[in-house]
Formats: structure tokens, C-alpha cells, sequence
């Protein structure tokens, strides 16, 4: 479950706690105390046995299974999928699966980190995957496979999550869109879109948040004019599509500054603004500090959390 650099002195042994397999045999699953799998269900069907509850589900889906599980394949029918095998981590250096087994958070809930690994914790098992995200899902899933068997440069980790930084914010997104994995556990803090024609607008801007989308592009996608959907919007989120726009844009900005390297004018570019200097601006207007203050400061709480955590052992 490990890529490592071979051959490159300046980077030699750097470890990457990930695995991305397409159509994995998915025989003798042993990942029990050694790392979460996500399965990304294309097309077909899978069946599958854990904890003594069988499940059938149909493609497109995300299906999560936490290190405490030991999933058995009972059937695939036509099925094509990507797995990913991965540590916690490889998405916060301060995650491991001791203290999610404590329920121990505080050194990483103010990292925002714990959210997006809920569809895990919750044990929700099937996600089902919108059709306007799942081409974007399986591009990040490709570029991030790409990263990690290639190791061009100096900088393929940190490439190779920011692209898993991707699947893994649209996994928790639909979680929290529908509420419930087959498990039926809602997300605590997303609301629950009830509309569906609402959702689907809501499901359109995150599938397409680095594409130039404009109000009528929502609102066709929504099958609503864009009078009444500015009013749904305000109703159920408290925010008009391009604000809601905007606000998921930045959220992921958020992460990418926070745990990759990534310049930001690149980021600006990731997240579908046209120039850095409009990416600045809003990101300031919506969390009170420029992207770089931000970077810089998120650095160093997590630099002083894992100073705090060695410390404590100490």
C-alpha cells in the first residue's frame, strides 16, 4: 500500500500511504488495522459481506470501508471500478487510526480533517455518486494514479493528494447531500437538500466549480428559471447559487493551500478564477486573511498541534 521513490537522491524513500488499483481482483480483502478503502463503482454491480450485513449496490457509487472492517466479495456483475487504499495519513499527518478509535479529536478537529473522513467513521458503506460528478471524480482519480506511478519531480506526493484531496471532498459532499450512506447515519453538520431540483443545482456548481458557470447554466441544469431558484436557494442555504458558488470554491482553496504546496496562482486557476488577483480578493473577503496568510497559518497550527501532541507524550 506503498509507492516509494526509487532511484532520485533528492527525494529518496519519501513514502506516500496510497494505493490506486483499476478493477482490483477485490479477493481476500485484508485491510483490518491497515487502512481505509474507497471504491469508485463505474458501471455495473457489487455485492459485498461485513459485520454480518450483505449489500448490493449499482453503479455510480462510492463504496467506504474502514480499517476496523474486513469487507468479503460476494459477487460483481459487468462491474468496472477504481480502488483506493489509503492512510489517514496521507490526508492530515496528525490522523491515525488510534485516535480515531479514541474518539480522541482535539488535535486535529480544528484542521476541519474530521469531516471528511465521516463517511469512514459512520460506517456508511454506499454513496451513491451524482452523474454530473462522476466525470470529474474519475479525472482526479486518473491524474492522482498518474502522479503516483510516474514520481516525476520532487513535488508527485504532493500532486498525487491534492487530487485525492478532490474525491474525497466530493465523497463527503454527497454524504452530506443525501444524509445517509445504506447505513441510514446522517452527517452532522451538512444540510440534508430535500429538492431534488435544488440538489441537482447544487450537485451542477460542484461538479463544475472551476468551469466559468454563470446563473442561467444552474438554473437550465436545475430545469427551474433562475428567479425561483435564487429564491430556493436562499430559502433552504441561506445563499444565492453564485454566492454558494464562491463559498465552494473557496472551501476547497481552503484545503488545498493548507495541505499541499501548490502555487497559488494555480490554485486560483483549480478553483475557476480567471485571475489571482480576484481569487485573493474574494478568498479574503470570505476568511479574513490573503491565500498566502492563510497557508502560512495553517502550516504552523499544524506544525504547533504535532509539537503539542510529542510534547505531551514526552
Amino acid at each position: 500500500m506503498q509507492h516509494i521513490t526509487v532511484g532520485r537522491k533528492y527525494n529518496e524513500g519519501k513514502v506516500a500511504k496510497i494505493e490506486c488499483v483499476r478493477n482490483d481482483r477485490l479477493q481476500n480483502i485484508d485491510i483490518k488495522d491497515k487502512c481505509f478503502l474507497l471504491i469508485i463503482l463505474t458501471a455495473g454491480k457489487l455485492e459485498f459481506k461485513v459485520e454480518n450485513e450483505q449489500f448490493y449496490t449499482a453503479a455510480p457509487a462510492f463504496i467506504c470501508f474502514a480499517e476496523t472492517q474486513n469487507p468479503v466479495l460476494i459477487s460483481k456483475r459487468k462491474a468496472q471500478y477504481t480502488c483506493i487504499y489509503f492512510h489517514p495519513e496521507f490526508l492530515n499527518v496528525n490522523i491515525s487510526f488510534e485516535l480515531l478509535r479514541k474518539k480522541d479529536y482535539g488535535d486535529i478537529a480544528s484542521t476541519h480533517d474530521l469531516f471528511l473522513l465521516k463517511p469512514f467513521i459512520n460506517k456508511a458503506y454506499v454513496v451513491p455518486i451524482a452523474e454530473a460528478q462522476l466525470e470529474k471524480i474519475m479525472q482526479s482519480a486518473g491524474y492522482m494514479q498518474e502522479e503516483l506511478k510516474n514520481q516525476r519531480d520532487w513535488y508527485w506526493s504532493c500532486r498525487g493528494r491534492s487530487y485525492f484531496m478532490e474525491i474525497i471532498i466530493a465523497l463527503e459532499r454527497m454524504y452530506g447531500l443525501i444524509g445517509y450512506g445504506v447505513t441510514h447515519q446522517k452527517s452532522d453538520n451538512t444540510p440534508i437538500i430535500k429538492n431534488a431540483k435544488l440538489r441537482d443545482a447544487v450537485l451542477y456548481i460542484e461538479s463544475r466549480f472551476d468551469e466559468s458557470v454563470t446563473l442561467p447554466d444552474i438554473a437550465k441544469a436545475a430545469g427551474m428559471n433562475h428567479t425561483t431558484l435564487t429564491a430556493l436557494m436562499k430559502e433552504e442555504l441561506g445563499l444565492t447559487a453564485i454566492e454558494y458558488l464562491m463559498k465552494y470554491r473557496i472551501t476547497v482553496a481552503e484545503k488545498q493551500l493548507e495541505f499541499t504546496s501548490v502555487p497559488i496562482k494555480d490554485i486560483a486557476n483549480m478553483t475557476g478564477f480567471k485571475t489571482v488577483q480576484h481569487f485573493s480578493r474574494v478568498f479574503k473577503s470570505q476568511t479574513g486573511a490573503t491565500p498566502a496568510e492563510f497557508r502560512k497559518s495553517a502550516v504552523q497550527k499544524r506544525k504547533d498541534d504535532l509539537n503539542g501532541k510529542q510534547n505531551s507524550r514526552a
